[in-house]
């Protein structure tokens, strides 16, 4: 019986992990004409690229995106915003990224899913690096900076909210299941060692 349950708590586990972004599309940014020897931004710090509307068919889903890694070049000490506009105004943001100590030639980005209608205009991708404040320190989130034409101060729910520290509910379900199938485990041990030893 609770190997039975053990399967299904693994099972729904595995189901609620799948990634709701599955059916969305993924969006490929490589190194382009503007890309120097080190790095691909600008000196502003700032990358960009353009999916064009008249290339692009329908209404998309935008869930997933892969870098290749080149268009960081030398980055690994810095922190990168990474965000999406739309005809030059901002649409979305997924977030603030530091690149210290990974590896790979691609890397893969998933943020909130949107809809990219291409009747609406050029979708463009921006990645900027994120300057750390006057006096030292690493810049992590600009909730509460009153910025011009921006939120007022304390304006906590303004657009620049960084991700939550939350975990997804498919996340919840994975350590949950983890720590139940370790426990069992756990007790299962307990129970072969138990009856292994001597009776007196």
């Amino acid at each position: 019986m609770r190997n039975v349950l053990s399967l299904s708590a693994l099972g729904a586990a595995l189901i609620l992990s799948a990634s709701p972004a599955a059916a969305a599309t993924v969006l490929n940014v490589d190194t382009n004409e503007s890309c120097g020897k080190t790095t691909c931004f600008n000196d502003k710090g700032v990358f960009s690229q353009t999916w064009s509307a008249k290339d692009a068919s329908g209404p998309m889903t935008i869930g997933q995106i892969l870098l290749a890694r080149g268009v960081l070049g030398s980055l690994d000490g810095a922190m990168f915003r990474l965000s999406f506009t739309l005809n030059g105004k901002e649409i979305g943001s997924w977030g603030s990224y530091s690149m210290g100590g990974i590896a790979g030639d691609e890397l893969t980005f998933t943020g909130e899913t949107f809809i990219w209608n291409p009747e609406d205009g050029d979708l463009s991708l921006v990645l900027e690096i994120a300057q750390p404040k006057a006096g030292g320190g690493l810049f992590v989130s600009n909730i509460g900076e009153a910025k011009p034409g921006g939120p007022e101060q304390n304006d906590i729910g303004g657009p620049e909210r960084g991700p939550s520290p939350a975990p997804e509910p498919a996340a919840w379900a994975l350590m949950i299941a983890g720590f139940g199938l370790a426990g069992a485990t756990l007790r299962r041990r307990g129970r072969v060692v138990a009856s292994l030893q001597p009776s007196r």
